[in-house]
């Protein structure tokens, strides 16, 4: 049955980055204007900020616009998964809540785009895809391991179902997610990885997510985080969280015994194989295969220390900030 939306809410969480929140938030404006005109679209919007850090950093950005759509909200519990439920508490009442993330910047179209296939395809929730936007140019080594093209979902048509999705451009229909009851996790609030398992819950239990292709944001890659070191360390970290997701949503002992001895063999694969395109790649020059490999590496060193339950907190420098 189709569904027809009344309220949405477009939520962002933000964490000491009030320059781009600052850009960010005109341009949400400007497509909640545009959605505003489709008739067959919703008619009410809100824009929540939620801001992560206790000294509420952003509340000046977000209330200088001067719009009351615009709601500041101030979670100082710390975690990534903290921040993401007060969107949810903040959208209890709304019919659909849309996530990006404060780095973001939509393309003219995607919130319509966003709310027609929800409609459309009576979906559970919309996913769209992210496209790296580098500072300064992508790195060599990372543009050689095509690591931001999976972001991308190239050649993924709008319509198909997915399994899992990322809360950077994501749309949830709020009465499913009461009715499942479902939260973001809060032992996943340091480590990331939180987005993978809510969106595995609710496929579980017989959600739906959909894709959409022209739902479109772009996402800046900082020269911080555009280096091979940077890269290595993110592939160990999500593999080590990806092993850990799935084992959560194991529903046995026997299926989590089973999984454990899966990911130990992918690890031990992606080790080995990776090792050995990466020699290959530094003996002939061959820098895609040389980063390749690197990041096979990285990966299957990070699903073994997964299975031991060993993670990487890259949201835990955010918290010391905090308490500091």
């Amino acid at each position: 049955m189709m569904r027809s939306p009344t309220s949405v809410v477009v939520g962002m969480a933000t964490f000491r980055r009030p320059e781009l929140l600052a850009a960010l938030l005109p341009e949400v404006l400007a497509q909640i204007e545009q959605a505003g005109v489709a008739t067959e679209l919703p008619s009410q919007y809100r824009v929540v900020v939620v801001d992560n850090d206790p000294e509420e950093s952003a509340r000046d950005t977000a209330e200088s616009v001067g719009d009351p759509r615009i709601r500041y909200a101030p979670e100082p519990r710390p975690g990534i998964s903290s921040a993401r439920n007060r969107l949810l508490d903040e959208a209890r009442d709304a019919d659909v809540l849309v996530l990006l993330d404060d780095d973001e910047t939509p393309h003219p179209g995607w919130l319509v785009h966003l709310l027609s296939t929800y409609v459309e395809h009576d979906a559970d929730a919309v996913s769209g895809p992210v496209h790296a936007v580098f500072e300064g140019g992508e790195d060599p080594w990372v543009a050689a391991g095509e690591y931001y093209l999976g972001q991308r979902r190239e050649g993924v048509t709008t319509g198909t179902v997915l399994r899992r999705a990322a809360t950077n451009n994501l749309l949830l229909d709020m009465e499913r997610v009461r009715e499942l009851g479902l939260r973001f996790d809060e032992r996943f609030g340091l480590t990331g990885g939180e987005d993978s398992l809510f969106t595995g819950q609710l496929t579980a239990a017989g959600g739906r997510i959909v894709y959409c292709a022209e739902a479109v944001v772009d996402d800046l890659v900082p020269r911080a985080r555009n280096t091979r070191s940077f890269n290595l360390a993110r592939r160990r970290a999500q593999a080590a969280t990806h092993v850990r997701v799935e084992q959560n949503l194991a529903t046995s002992r026997r299926a989590r015994a089973t999984n454990g001895a899966r990911w130990v063999v992918i690890g031990a694969g992606q080790l080995l194989k990776g090792s050995a395109l990466a020699v290959v790649g530094r003996v002939t020059g061959d820098l895609r295969r040389r980063a390749q490999g690197e990041s096979r590496v990285a990966s299957g060193l990070g699903a073994l220390g997964g299975c031991l339950g060993i993670v990487s907190s890259p949201y835990a420098r955010a918290a010391r900030a905090r308490r500091r």
